[in-house]
């Protein structure tokens, strides 16, 4: 795959990933994400892939996700960064007050043996105040 078909391919997957996260859609989230997930949150605390299913499923409510200014840079045959802003406006699950977390946001997709893209690390650094403690 060429470098311009690459970062189309994964640009297209971090739009699902973020669909799937507002819609609820964990199922398809999950097909997304590689068991070896490692995902740094702002406020500097990692989950693995079970462990960050369990917090957007069951401890926050995406109502809003996006992200801007994109970039891809590959790393090979099946490897590749993405970096960008990434904006989220969330609240607690059962709450009704909203946050919005800015956050500059690097990810590592991989090409896994099952010939799939996958996210298996994600770190995210806010751009403002760290949001409020939801765990």
């Amino acid at each position: 795959m060429n470098p311009p078909d690459l970062a189309q391919t994964l640009l297209n997957l971090e739009e699902e990933r973020c669909r799937c996260i507002v819609e609820q859609r964990y199922d398809r989230l999950a097909q997304l994400l590689s068991d070896r997930l490692i995902h740094t949150h702002t406020r500097g605390n990692a989950d693995d892939k079970a462990s960050y299913l369990a917090f957007v499923g069951g401890v926050i409510e995406s109502l809003e996700l996006r992200r801007e200014q994109l970039r891809v840079i590959p790393l090979g045959e099946g490897a590749a960064v993405m970096h960008g802003k990434q904006v989220n406006r969330a609240r607690k699950r059962g709450a009704t007050d909203e946050v919005v977390v800015e956050s500059t946001a690097t990810q590592t997709w991989v090409k896994e043996s099952d010939g799939e893209w996958r996210i298996v690390a994600f770190h995210a650094s806010s751009l403002g105040a760290p949001p409020p403690a939801v765990r």
